[in-house]
Parts: structure tokens; sequence; C-alpha cells
């Protein structure tokens, strides 16, 4: 199967920027392929992550967050001397006004030299040589790409009315603990602050970034896996095996809500209020119609 034109752009110029070069699995929500596509990436040893489902120690996203504290707005004066004499154990912004130095340029030189260490501890580690280290990303890419860094993202679209619906038959047999459930007040609370996140998100995804990209449907990939891990190959310049995901049971049978591949694409014709489907056709419309949602 072809791609479409907006797919991907290759790989350049890999070996022009410190550390391992990070693979960004952005996505539009949960329940869109994010475990699926890291247990494909994970068929690559070039690829360094936690292989532990579900695949979500993110690293660089936890390491981003605590550099980047430095470029925020300084905390109330006299918390120095409570830091000093750890009666204050809160780390976060200076705490104090910075004069001889740049906050936000600390903070990206900061987060270059932790990716650089961080990718030598991993590359110590590795039995193999490795290029890449992956994970499921919920940062700023430009944050990472302002530092040097030079990742590439792959972005996971999924028809966002499947989304709910899969996060809805997921959350049943989690007790609600998921995907933001337990901070809204009821269903209703945590339905609106879904489809408002994935507005965000598509936002997001529509922005251009100077690095290399690939956009990939949730119901491109589970019907022609193959296809998909072929193109990916092709951006990253390795194999992947997509015959090993298919054959992986246990991580399918943990993670799958419906009978089958085919019976989670439309699920949201039997699983949505007919409300519910023009609240979200209303708010996002605009976006399905660029990823080919009706």
């Amino acid at each position: 199967m072809d791609m479409p034109a907006w797919y991907a752009r290759p790989v350049h110029d890999l070996d022009q920027h410190p550390g391992l070069v990070p693979v960004l699995v952005r996505m539009l929500e949960g329940r869109v392929g994010s475990t699926a596509m890291m247990r494909l990436l994970g068929t690559s040893p070039e690829i360094a992550f936690e292989r532990k489902y579900p695949f979500e120690s993110s690293y660089l996203t936890y390491l981003a967050r605590l550099v980047g504290q430095l470029a925020l707005r300084p905390s109330a004066p006299g918390v120095m001397l409570e830091i000093v004499y750890q009666t204050d154990e809160r780390i976060g912004p200076l705490p104090f006004d910075a004069h001889i130095i740049e906050p936000l340029a600390l903070a990206h030189r900061s987060l270059a030299a932790v990716w650089a260490e961080f990718s030598a501890l991993l590359a110590e580690r590795s039995p193999v040589p490795v290029r890449y280290y992956a994970e499921k990303y919920w940062g700023s890419a430009q944050q990472l790409i302002e530092a040097g860094l030079r990742p590439v993202v792959i972005d996971l679209v999924r028809d966002p009315r499947d989304v709910i619906a899969s996060v809805r038959a997921f959350n049943r047999r989690r007790s609600n603990r998921l995907f933001g459930r337990p901070g809204a007040a009821d269903d209703s609370e945590h339905f609106r602050q879904l489809v408002m996140g994935m507005a965000l998100r598509f936002e997001q995804f529509g922005q251009a970034l100077p690095v290399p990209t690939a956009k990939v449907r949730y119901e491109d990939f589970v019907t022609d896996m193959s296809s998909q891990a072929k193109a990916l190959g092709t951006l990253l310049d390795l194999h992947l095996d997509p015959f090993a995901v298919a054959s992986d049971t246990t991580m399918l049978d943990e993670h799958k809500t419906s009978a089958s591949i085919e019976s989670s694409i439309g699920r949201w014709k039997e699983e949505l209020l007919a409300s519910e489907v023009g609240y979200i056709e209303r708010r996002l419309a605009p976006f399905m119609a660029q990823y080919g949602y009706e």
C-alpha cells in the first residue's frame, strides 16, 4: 500500500547531534495504537527503551520537564535559605532573579548535557550498538529541538469517536483509573475533557517541525502493519518486524477491548450516544476531515 505524500520525511544528519536520536511517539489520546507502535519499534535492537508492557517509562519526558524548571519564573524571595538549610524540600525554578546567566539558555544547555550523558549510559549497558531511544512522549517537541536534540516524531491519530469508545471500555476493566478519569467529577466532564484534549493535540500535530516526521492513522496501522513497518523502517533506516507484534498474544490479550481488529474500527456506531457523536463532530470536524474521518 502506498503511503500518502504527507506520511514521512526521511532521516538525515543523524550523527551531527549529541546523544541517541529520540523517537517521539506522540498520541492524539490513549487507545490510538501507541503500545503496539512501541512493541513494533522494540523489534529493532538499535532502538533503546524499557521493553516492559505497557512501555510507559518515559525518561525523556521526565528529564525535559525536570530541566525545564530552570526556565520558569523565579520562586518567592527567601526560599533560597529554606532550601539551603533543608527546611523546604521543594525543587523547581531558581529561587532568585538571575542576572549573570539567561535561565532559558541554561535550561536548553542542561537538557542537551543530560541527554548526552543519559545516552552514554544507555550505550554502555546495551549489548549491541544503539542509535535511537523511543518513548511515548507527552512533552514539547519544540523544547527538545531548541536544546539541540533532533528527534524523529511519530504522530498517532485515530477516529476520535472510536478513541472515546475504546477509552471507556479499557477504563471499565481498570475501574475508571486511567486517561484522566479520576480528575473528572463525572463521565460527562471526562468526555468533554477528552474531546478538548484531542482538539489541542490535533492543533499541535498540525504545526510543522524541522525534523523527520510521520503521521500514522490507527486504522491503517492495525490493518496493514507490514506496510506501516516498512515505511517506518525506511524513515529510520532499520528493520522492524510486524510479525513479532502480531504473535505477541500476551500483550494483545492484555490490551485489546474489542473482539477483533476489524471490530475496533467504527465501534462508536454501537457504543456512543447520538448526542455524543454530534458533540465530537462539531468540535473536531476540521481535524477529522484532514485525516480522512467522515
